[in-house]
C-alpha cells in the first residue's frame, strides 16, 4: 500500500469561528487592511480550514535512516535518536515526530545540512531561522498589531499556508543571539514554541483574534557553544554533541552535498556523479565549507579537477 492511499493523520489547527472575527475586525478599516486580511483568511482555508494533516513516515524509514547514517557518518547520535521516536511513532498513527533537539558542535561540520537532508527525504516543509542575525522575535512571532506595517510571523505562514502541521524547522546559531532590550529579545518566542503543551495555543503577534497548534514541528537547533544558550532553553531541548568528520568520513558527506547542489543547480543533469578524484581534492577544503552553497566558493567548497 502506497502513502498516497493511506489517510494522513489531522490535527485541528486554529478556531474558525476566530478566523472570521479576524476578517471582520478588519471589514471597517479600509479597503488596504481589509482585503490583506481577506487574502490571509483565503490562503489559510485553501490550506485545510481549521484543520492540519500531519506527515507520514514512509514504509522504509529504517532504511533512510540507514542512509542517513552513511550520507552523515558523524551524526550518529542524532541517527540513534530518530531510530527511536521513528519506532515509536510507527506503533502508533506513523507522523514524523521527534522531540526538539539542539545539534552542539564546530561551524561547518553539516548541522543545517542533515536537517535538510531529512526534510527533504521525509518530504516535510523546510525552513530555517538565522537566529544570529535575527534582531527581534517578529520572524518567529510575527510584529505586534499596533504597528501600521504589521506583519505575520514566518513561522505562522510556514504553518498557516500549506496543509501538514509538522515541518522540520531549523534555528541556526541559537547561542548566537543578539543580546538587545529585553522587549526584543529574539528568543522569546522559543519559550512558548519549545513547550509542546503552550506550542498547542501559540498566538502570533500580528494577528491576535485567535492561536494556532505549533506543537508538532520538528525543531533542529544548531550551536557552537552550549553555554551561551539560555538555561531554561537548554532544558527544553535534547542536546546531542556533533563531533566533526574524520578523514575516512569526508569523502561520503562531501558526495552528498555535491548530490543535493546538484539536484538544485542548472548544471545538475550534465554531472550526474562526482568524481573520486574531485572528493579526494575536496578534503584540504572541506572544513571551509559551512554546507551551504551561498557561503562555499564553487560547488561545496571545492571545485572539480578537469580530466
Amino acid at each position: 500500500e502506497t502513502a498516497k492511499s493511506i489517510l494522513l493523520p489531522s490535527i485541528v489547527f486554529l478556531d474558525e469561528a476566530g478566523l472570521e472575527t479576524f476578517v471582520d475586525r478588519h471589514r471597517p478599516k479600509g479597503d488596504d487592511k481589509f482585503k490583506r486580511a481577506q487574502a490571509m483568511a483565503e490562503r489559510i482555508k485553501r490550506a485545510g480550514h481549521g484543520s492540519r494533516q500531519l506527515g507520514l513516515l514512509p514504509p522504509d524509514w529504517k532504511a533512510l535512516l540507514d542512509e542517513f547514517a552513511q550520507a552523515f557518518p558523524n551524526f550518529h547520535e542524532l541517527a540513534e535518536l530518530m531510530r527511536d521516536h521513528f519506532a515509536l511513532s510507527s506503533l502508533g498513527d506513523g507522523r514524523v515526530s521527534w522531540p526538539a533537539v539542539l545539534l552542539v558542535g564546530p561551524a561547518g561540520i553539516g548541522k543545517t545540512e542533515a536537517a535538510r537532508w531529512l526534510a527533504d527525504q521525509l518530504v516535510l516543509p523546510f525552513r530555517v531561522f538565522d537566529i544570529a542575525s535575527t534582531q527581534s522575535s517578529s520572524p518567529l512571532a510575527g510584529s505586534e498589531s499596533f504597528w501600521s506595517n504589521s506583519e505575520p510571523g514566518q513561522l505562522f505562514e510556514l504553518l498557516a499556508y500549506q496543509p501538514l502541521a509538522n515541518p522540520v524547522v531549523v534555528l541556526d546559531e541559537l547561542d548566537k543571539a543578539s543580546n538587545g532590550r529585553p522587549q526584543y529579545d529574539p528568543l522569546a518566542a522559543l519559550y512558548t514554541l519549545l513547550e509542546p503543551r503552550s506550542a498547542r495555543n501559540f498566538i502570533d503577534l500580528s494577528i491576535r483574534d485567535f492561536a494556532i497548534d505549533a506543537s508538532h514541528v520538528n525543531w533542529v537547533a544548531t550551536a557552537n557553544e552550549l553555554e551561551a544558550i539560555p538555561g531554561p532553553l537548554r532544558s527544553r531541548l535534547t542536546v546531542l554533541h556533533i563531533q566533526p568528520p574524520k578523514p575516512e568520513q569526508v569523502r561520503s558527506i562531501a558526495q552528498s552535498i555535491y548530490n543535493r547542489l546538484r539536484d538544485e543547480s542548472s548544471w545538475g543533469t550534465r554531472v550526474r556523479q562526482l568524481r573520486a578524484q574531485a572528493l579526494v581534492f575536496a578534503r584540504p577544503h572541506f572544513q571551509k565549507c559551512h554546507y551551504n552553497s551561498a557561503n562555499c566558493s564553487g560547488a561545496a567548497g571545492f571545485s572539480i579537477p578537469k580530466a
